[in-house]
């Protein structure tokens, strides 16, 4: 009965994992950390959405390889202001971001969505630590201008 639980133990993922500690490594290296999770990026975003005629726009999302880049607040304020930190990016997502209109023509028109890459804009401002973090990055945008979908 005791090997079938083993078997099905081990069928199933459940075993003897790895050290979190540096010190006393069962695998003889103490420069290995045992770790889970994936590598990711802090991202800060900075920009101001208007229309073609420089007004501002509320309510403009924003996202990252289709995914908001912060789930709390990815949308344009009264003056079309978004400012993100969101900590889980995947390095190199935040390359291209969308700007998009979700609610049709309530905010001053119906928006068509906007693709940008942004990979030139993007500075490092954090190291990483030599694991899973990265590092941290921002880009600041300033205006970011919507068209108008055509009829």
């Amino acid at each position: 009965m005791k090997r079938l639980i083993y078997f099905l133990m081990a069928l199933l993922g459940f075993g003897a994992s790895g050290c979190a500690s540096t010190t006393n490594n069962p695998f003889g290296d103490d420069d290995v950390v045992a770790e889970y999770g994936c590598p990711h990026v802090t991202f800060q975003l900075s920009a101001r959405v208007v229309d073609e005629a420089g007004t501002p726009i509320k309510g403009i999302e924003v996202y990252c390889e289709g995914a908001p880049l912060s789930y709390d607040n990815n949308a344009s304020d009264a003056e079309g202001n978004i400012h993100i930190v969101d900590a889980y990016v995947w390095p190199g997502a935040q390359y291209e971001v969308e700007f998009v209109d979700p609610d049709g023509a309530e905010n001053g028109g119906e928006f068509a969505t906007l693709k940008l890459d942004i990979s030139d804009k993007i500075e490092q401002v954090e190291s990483g630590e030599g694991n899973w973090y990265e590092g941290g990055y921002k880009a600041e945008l300033g205006d970011v201008t919507m068209k108008l979908k055509d009829e």
